[in-house]
């Protein structure tokens, strides 16, 4: 019975979709305006996506490789923000990629901020461009060229030329969204006028912003709602005015694009996302306040550049490019001072009771190599750590007790107690679920690469997290004797355990040392160091271990227990160099 109820519904609600779906369209083919809108909507949508898919194969991990060596100044992470803009006509995916990278610790959150400025400066070149090429001429034409070439290429196997293909079809596609638009919002004309609908005065402002908002919000592009506005304006089926709201509400519902990016970004992603939100609002609500004093602007800067009193499209572009300009130039003389606010006030939350995840790892980075390689890195580098700390917990000494200068030989004697420490809660909290998470996100970073060349460094930040895996199961044996023997009343035993904590705290200052090593150089002798402490754990060749059998200091159980637990130890050395080795590697390649 519930078998035959649950297909009853199933059935019912696949009717329903058909029925409504049906509906639609015949809505639609009884108003040739609104099919084509819709039509020249989706084509624009269309191609945008095509657009930022081209960039991404055309770019190959020249953009992240790039932008790492230029984000070291504010203007220069400004102008890369609007000059990428400009060029894929995408402020969200701009967006999306200061925000993966600020998470990866790739750019610093001063760059990130002037990018976000650059990258909102340049929405205001939407309005020029759309309003020079796509109504000053028959743009239509225009867009055959580009469909026919870029079919041809994209028809290539080669992937260069198959990213050209996408490019300019993506550019014709563009180009004929654009004419079905304006030509879409012609045919009204003749069966419904809309303009009719206008409304004048702060009550049309704010409903004509809330509509340019929702229309961004759902698909997703403020580039998009501009395009609209424009074309409908152009052939007056909105007014001048109201075409002004909805540019104010297209900016506004650009932020959403940009807080869903940063949802699985971490805080510092987060912040990211927060000036872009800031600027939006501030600009919102100031041309919203001083929307006449704006109108007054445009009528005296429109006939300076030679636009017609009466030319509504090019007095929109001075419009969109008042909203941006004016948020430009209060933010960035104060990028340093939005900063101290952002870290102030926007902090991660205190989880040290909680299981620790991924930290740098972020969904915008996956599909450039270079920055998901780097990311992969940093977390990496930040489960070392926390392998270590383990380690540490595991032998009883504290985890500072690497980072000091203390002689080995002193630290040791001082670390006499035994402090309850349960390998499995340090384990599930502070290893497993970023481990999971790195390797999901390899996998997945690995699949979505367009260049083979990056699968072998995916393999080995891999490799390099299952050696830390193999060494942390390892001192969980080795922990067992530790809390047995190591502080043991016979003094003959509790020495070679002493002498197994010496070397494993040896080996996890040279393997944090060298794993933020700086030149090849200092590299190679930690290298050498690290060979000469792996082989201080061979017991079986200790002159010193024969003598306690022989003598009788200690029992048959306490040399076998010496024995495996230096051969664990010495496991454990091997693994650790083996990941700084692979972590090393990593930084080599980005250097």
């Amino acid at each position: 019975m519930p078998a035959i109820q649950t297909r009853t519904q199933s059935y019912l609600r696949m009717f329903l979709s058909v029925s409504f779906a049906s509906f639609a369209l015949y809505l639609l083919m009884q108003n040739t305006g609104v099919l084509t809108v819709c039509t020249g909507v989706c084509l624009f949508l269309f191609a945008m996506v095509l657009l930022e898919e081209s960039f991404k194969i055309l770019s190959s991990g020249v953009l992240d490789v790039f932008l790492n060596k230029v984000a070291d100044k504010n203007w220069k992470s400004f102008i890369f923000g609007f000059s990428l803009t400009t060029l894929v006509q995408s402020s969200g995916l701009v967006s999306i990629i200061a925000v993966s990278f600020l998470s990866a610790g790739l750019i610093t959150l001063s760059a990130g901020v002037a990018m976000i400025l650059g990258v909102n400066l340049s929405t205001a070149l939407t309005t020029w461009i759309v309003g020079y090429f796509g109504l000053k001429a028959k743009i239509s034409m225009y867009s055959m060229p580009f469909i026919i070439f870029g079919v041809i290429l994209y028809l290539n196997r080669h992937k260069r030329a198959k990213g050209c293909g996408m490019f300019l079809l993506s550019l014709g596609l563009l180009f004929l969204g654009l004419a079905w638009m304006k030509d879409g919002f012609e045919f009204f004309k003749s069966t419904i006028d809309i303009s009719q609908y206008g409304m004048p005065g702060m009550k049309g402002l704010l409903l004509y912003t809330a509509i340019g908002f929702g229309i961004t919000a759902i698909t997703q592009s403020s580039h998009a709602t501009l395009t609209m506005a424009v074309a409908a304006l152009s052939v007056g089926q909105i007014g001048y005015e109201n075409s002004i709201g909805i540019s104010i509400g297209a900016s506004l519902g650009s932020t959403v694009i940009t807080c869903i990016s940063s949802l699985n970004a971490n805080i510092e992603g987060k912040k990211i996302a927060a000036t872009h939100v800031f600027f939006k609002v501030l600009c919102g609500i100031i041309t919203i306040v001083a929307i006449n004093q704006y109108l007054w602007a445009i009528d005296v800067i429109a006939p300076v550049l030679g636009i017609a009193p009466d030319d509504s499209v090019y007095k929109l572009a001075i419009f969109t490019t008042l909203f941006n300009v004016t948020g430009v130039v209060l933010l960035l003389p104060l990028i340093k001072q939005l900063c101290y606010c952002l870290n102030r006030f926007m902090k991660s939350k205190d989880k040290s009771g909680e299981i620790e995840h991924a930290k740098y790892l972020n969904e915008g980075a996956i599909e450039f190599s270079h920055s998901a390689i780097e990311t992969l890195h940093q977390e990496t580098k930040r489960l070392m750590k926390n392998t270590s700390n383990i380690i540490c917990r595991m032998i009883y000494i504290d985890p500072s007790d690497v980072d000091s200068d203390e002689s080995v030989s002193k630290i040791i004697p001082q670390r006499n107690n035994m402090p309850e420490e349960n390998f499995q809660n340090l384990y599930q909290k502070h290893f497993k679920a970023i481990y999971s998470d790195v390797i999901d996100y390899a996998v997945r970073a690995s699949a979505a690469q367009k260049d083979a060349k990056y699968t072998t460094q995916f393999m080995d930040i891999r490799r390099a997290n299952l050696f830390m895996a193999a060494a942390l199961k390892d001192v969980e044996q080795v922990n067992v004797n530790m809390t047995k023997y190591g502080f043991s009343t016979n003094e003959y035993v509790k020495a070679e355990y002493s002498h197994i904590r010496r070397n494993l705290l040896r080996m996890l200052r040279l393997i944090q040392t060298m794993c933020n090593a700086k030149n090849d150089e200092e590299i190679a002798r930690l290298k050498v160091e690290l060979d000469k402490n792996k082989n201080k754990f061979d017991a079986i060749s200790s002159n010193s271990l024969d003598s306690l059998i022989r003598n009788r200091l200690i029992t048959d159980a306490m040399a076998t227990s010496i024995m495996n637990d230096n051969a664990l130890s010495r496991s454990i050395a091997k693994n650790l160099r083996h990941a700084a080795d692979i972590i090393t590697k990593s930084q080599e390649i980005d250097d």
